[in-house]
């Protein structure tokens, strides 16, 4: 059974969100503990600026196997209740805390889920193009160290199918914007005709810095960005050719500098870099972005005016929710599509599974085989081939045969039953045999290049 724990910016503010924020290390010591629960067979952590989710495969226990519908979900619940305790424990956040905010979907409720995360449909901004290489990052991650195998590959694998083709057949990610692109639009808005004057300051390298950058240079601006390791900025500038549109701060030097300029996205990991103590009260209008889980500022725009700042604005990723309102609105109709897109496509799952099971392709393969024996037969009867009084006797003969011959491949496909590296093969067995209608699978491994989108 397929389970999802959800932590995301529909049902959790920032202020909780950032506390589950992840790194790999953090995010591989916590699956192996969430492996360890009873009945937890595999699980993998997407953890971004706007989510927290848990996605995990149960087992069906002896006991679950004799349980209805609804009695299944209060088992399927309490081994949730059990990984959200983990994940409190290891955060050292409040269990009931997060209990009460965890949005929780099981089965192919699931499924849904994951296929519509996977195609942007439930990201702040609908068709950004983000997700699609943080989920393969997510599911790589977990792969790699054991931690998920068949079941959640194949439900992976067809969400990023799915995702691919509400890309191809919907509107829904042409001219794809993102998060970066609405706080650069917004900002630069703010500027309104002072662009040519601008001092923009971008915080960090990462995959939000980067696309804040990309954005920026469109504009007739004085950019800069700032990075911890300045090694790394300049690389970043030199791989993606904006040496001579870009210059470089010294990290050191941010809290000297920092009232310079007029925009600052910030962007870095890390946590807290900028308090209210190292701004100075100025004239100018300014507007400060936190990109970043955990905030990279230790205030809001309500704090700044009770210590006088009056003249700046803070936006975090929450704030642009509603600015990306319009944006939202216009992709209404492609999003709709979209969705009857992934519904289909968690239907399509469910059969698909249905028919990979060994069990069917054995079946159908036997099958084959003995309506070919009976036609056979019943053709060299009419053809006075053989009598009919030798017919049960043949077909026993027959039935021997096939048996004895299909031995060997029967035993091969067994063995194929728990290794998730089969499902293309068993895929295309069952379709050869009319086990399976169509070909689903065209390649078996989830594509682990993140920097395409």
């Amino acid at each position: 059974m397929y389970a999802v724990i959800s932590f995301s910016h529909k049902n959790v503010g920032v202020a909780l969100r950032e506390k589950l924020h992840f790194n790999d290390t953090d995010s591989i010591a916590l699956l192996k503990q969430l492996n360890n629960i009873d009945n937890v067979l595999e699980s993998m952590l997407l953890a971004t600026c706007n989510r927290c989710e848990i996605y995990a495969y149960l087992q069906d226990s002896d006991v679950s196997k004799d349980l209805d519908s609804n009695s299944l979900n209060h088992y399927a619940l309490a081994i949730c209740a059990e990984m959200i305790t983990k994940l409190a424990n290891f955060k050292g956040i409040d269990k009931e805390i997060l209990q009460n905010n965890a949005h929780i979907v099981l089965q192919s409720h699931a499924v849904h889920h994951v296929f519509s995360v996977a195609s942007s449909l439930m990201s702040v901004v609908i068709g950004e193009t983000q997700i699609s290489g943080q989920m393969k990052a997510a599911y790589k991650l977990s792969y790699d160290n054991n931690l998920c195998a068949k079941a959640l590959t194949r439900l992976l694998h067809f969400a990023f199918r799915c995702a691919a083709q509400v890309r191809t057949l919907t509107d829904i990610s042409k001219n794809p914007v993102s998060v970066a692109s609405i706080a650069v639009n917004l900002g630069l808005e703010y500027l309104e005709k002072n662009l040519q004057k601008a001092n923009i300051l971008v915080v960090g390298v990462g995959e939000m810095g980067l696309l804040c950058l990309k954005n920026l240079v469109k504009h007739d601006v004085n950019l800069t960005l700032c990075n911890r390791t300045k090694s790394n900025a300049q690389e970043l500038l030199k791989t993606h050719n904006l040496e001579n549109f870009v210059s470089i701060l010294d990290f050191i030097l941010l809290q000297t500098h920092i009232n310079e300029y007029d925009i600052v996205f910030f962007a870095v990991a890390g946590g807290i870099i900028l308090t209210h103590e190292m701004l100075q009260k100025l004239e100018k209008k300014r507007i400060f972005f936190d990109l970043s889980i955990p905030r990279n500022l230790a205030f809001d725009t309500t704090q700044l005016r009770t210590l006088g700042h009056h003249n700046i604005e803070v936006i975090d990723v929450d704030d642009l929710k509603s600015k990306a309102a319009t944006h939202i609105n216009a992709r209404k109709e492609s999003a709709q599509i979209a969705m009857g897109i992934v519904g289909q496509f968690v239907l399509d799952f469910e059969h698909w599974l249905s028919g990979l099971g060994v069990n069917p392709v054995i079946k159908a393969m036997r099958e084959q085989a003995k309506l070919a024996s009976y036609k056979e037969i019943n053709r060299a009867i009419k053809k006075g081939y053989i009598p009919e009084a030798l017919r049960n006797n043949i077909e026993k003969l027959l039935h021997s045969a096939f048996n004895e011959f299909l031995h060997a491949p029967t035993m091969k496909i067994k063995a194929m039953a728990d290794d998730e590296r089969s499902d293309s093969m068993l895929e295309a067995i069952a379709n050869v045999f009319g086990a399976q209608d169509k070909i689903l699978l065209n390649r078996y491994k989830c594509e682990y290049d993140t920097t395409k989108q």
